[in-house]
């Protein structure tokens, strides 16, 4: 999933390597923290959210296909 995540934040920041993917593993879950810097933020979580809330759904989506639970969760770096 983490391919995925690369996959999908990357066209929308400007350096993908000041972009920081943690994944925390918990008894059948996954939850991702990304750190997005200052400026690019505004563009991962879209207008009124909804570019986050696509980027949660296709994660969600692949989840249910290798059946854990995934959590998404998006900070300023």
């Amino acid at each position: 999933m983490d391919d995925l995540l690369k996959l999908l934040i990357e066209p929308l920041v400007t350096d993908i390597k000041k972009v920081k993917i943690e994944k925390k593993n918990e008894e059948g879950a996954v939850h991702f923290i990304v750190a997005v810097p200052k400026t690019d933020i505004a563009k991962v979580i879209g207008k009124e959210g909804k570019m986050v809330k696509s980027i949660k759904n296709l994660l969600k989506i692949r989840a249910i296909k290798e059946n854990v639970f995934c959590s998404l969760e998006v900070i300023e770096a």
